[in-house]
């Protein structure tokens, strides 16, 4: 069976005549800062498209049709580096200019063989500026030799940004954005370039702290955020700001920070004092229009990474932040309802507290008018009772007040307070308590106490809690509470209660703040758990031990404010 000669390509004659090859081989041993890369392209076979362009009556795709007749005739060393893949040379020669060039280039290649061979349009330009992969500041040009009239020769040049080949080059990039596209998260890539000549120009007039010159120059954030482009993101990207393609979320990145300016300045001074990250907690309108809480971290590129790729990253938390919200109002309802329990345990002592200050106004005031009925009506002695029934009416006030703080239903609100004085409180609402079985108590308040940052209330909650535990332990006998303060070593400021009890049972020592955990028979088993929340969530600890002389300890510890 016999097969039709193969037609012979104007590469194979020069070969077979034994010509030089068509391409000189510059720059063949090594690339260099500024190197050029040369195509010799065989356009014998697209002479007819050619013409039909030039007359004007060419197809529709002209640019696929002309350079669907363009074959390679010869490439230098260069080129062979930049865009062959493997076989090398001889692989490339004859084979379509397409399977070759990157389709970006196409349009460029087309026009410059118009150009060349039929001068179309007329005086069109034989070189032009290019954007490269391969190129910074690239260029490119086109020529043709009397000795070979239809062969094409196209320079690429210009400083070599990235010596990989376009394949190798193209597969890293497909791979990174297959990778971004695919990761969970929302994430964008954004160009923030504009910002560095802003950046350079700031340095140069003396600005060290941008933070301060914005402030001064707020527009310079609106223009930022002009100026600085998304280009590209991913599909949770979209689903998070409810966009329907990735073309929605391209250009000025004015959307990201619609809610929060402030976040945009703080995105820019990180990026000033060249950071290598920013994170923070902040919000973003959807296009649709809703609030979501994101947290968002920037990532900025340092050399020698692509200085036009800053990654933003988002992660919505909104539900989260609402699962939180709600569960610290159970949490505190639920500290609520123990407080209230906990006064329904304490409502002897605050009857006998409360008609203390009544009684003493009843008997001042049967004084005073007994004093006023005279014939001679004793003013001054009327005067002293009175103020003492004033006294004793504020006392009364004050104890119901402090009786309203701890029911009342309020978020809680950290000040800083002197340990020693919350103490004090608490004492008011457990010393009858205390008194009415006689138990010595001992109070050692430690001197020149830091400041702790606590809410009044629930400290007095944790105290006075730990207070009744130890009355309670001592039920029936004559025993001791012995309550002390100390500004500790670590920092800390520590609350130390000791009873005369039984103490703990070895085996429960693990097990006294967990919930629902008691060891009375009418007992529900959540207020040591209480105590537990309200001293971690002011960032302190809590803990539980046997004496060596007998009786439990309870102990916490608050970090100081800083302050005394």
């Amino acid at each position: 069976m016999s097969t039709a000669p193969v037609p012979m390509t104007k590469a194979d004659q020069a070969t077979e005549e034994g010509l030089e090859r068509l391409v000189p081989p510059r720059n063949s041993a090594t690339l260099v800062a500024e190197t050029t890369a040369w195509w010799a392209l065989d356009i014998s076979a697209a002479r007819s498209t050619i013409a039909a362009i030039a007359r004007g009556d060419g197809p529709v795709h002209w640019v696929e049709a002309l350079l669907a007749g363009v074959t390679i005739a010869d490439i230098d060393d260069n080129n062979l580096h930049f865009l062959g893949r493997a076989g090398g040379r001889a692989r490339m020669i004859g084979q379509p200019f397409t399977a070759y060039c990157p389709p970006e280039s196409w349009q460029i290649g087309a026009e410059f063989i118009l150009a060349a061979v039929a001068n179309h349009p007329p005086g069109a330009p034989r070189s032009r500026a290019i954007t490269s992969i391969a190129f910074r500041d690239g260029w490119a040009e086109v020529s043709t030799d009397e000795a070979h009239p239809d062969i094409v020769f196209i320079a690429v040049g210009g400083t070599v940004a990235d010596d990989r080949s376009f394949w190798s080059v193209r597969a890293s990039e497909e791979r990174y954005r297959t990778l971004i596209h695919h990761l969970p998260g929302a994430l964008l890539q954004v160009d923030s370039r504009p910002m560095t000549a802003i950046f350079d120009k700031l340095r140069q007039d003396g600005v060290r702290d941008i933070g301060v010159y914005l402030d001064a120059h707020p527009d310079l954030v609106g223009h930022s955020r002009g100026i600085v482009q998304v280009t590209d993101a991913n599909r949770d990207a979209l689903k998070l700001f409810g966009a329907d393609r990735v073309e929605d979320l391209i250009g000025p990145v004015n959307f990201l920070f619609a809610a929060s300016v402030d976040t945009a300045k703080r995105v820019i001074t990180a990026h000033f004092a060249e950071q290598r990250t920013h994170a923070e907690t902040t919000k973003i309108y959807t296009f649709d229009g809703r609030l979501r809480d994101v947290e968002m971290a920037v990532t900025y590129p340092t050399p020698p990474e692509r200085v036009d790729v800053t990654l933003i990253s988002l992660i919505d938390i909104t539900d989260r932040l609402r699962t939180e919200a709600q569960l610290r109002q159970l949490q505190a309802d639920y500290t609520r309802a123990t407080r209230i329990s906990m006064l329904g345990e304490l409502a002897t002592s605050i009857a006998h507290e409360v008609n203390q200050p009544l009684s003493a106004i009843v008997t001042n005031a049967e004084t005073s008018l007994r004093w006023l009925s005279r014939a001679e009506p004793n003013l001054p002695k009327v005067h002293q009772l009175t103020t003492r029934i004033v006294d004793s009416a504020r006392h009364a006030s004050e104890i119901v007040q402090r009786i309203r703080s701890m029911a009342a239903r309020r978020p809680p609100e950290r000040i800083e307070l002197d340990l020693n004085e919350v103490v004090e409180e608490a004492l008011q609402f457990v010393r009858h308590e205390i008194e009415s079985r006689s138990i010595k108590l001992s109070v050692r308040s430690g001197r020149r106490l830091p400041l702790v940052l606590a809410d009044r209330v629930q400290l007095q909650q944790v105290i006075v809690n730990l207070l009744l535990n130890g009355v309670q332990a001592q039920s029936g006998q004559e025993g001791l509470i012995d309550v002390s303060t100390l500004a500790a070593l670590d920092g800390t400021v520590q609350l130390t209660i000791h009873d005369g009890g039984p103490g703990i049972a070895n085996e429960n020592l693990g097990r006294v703040f967990g919930s629902f955990f008691s060891t009375k028979d009418d007992g529900i088993g959540i207020g040591l758990a209480i105590c537990q929340s309200i001293i971690t969530a002011h960032g302190g600890t809590i803990v539980a031990a046997n004496h060596p002389n007998g009786g439990a300890i309870f102990r916490f510890a608050l970090p100081a404010s800083g302050k005394k």
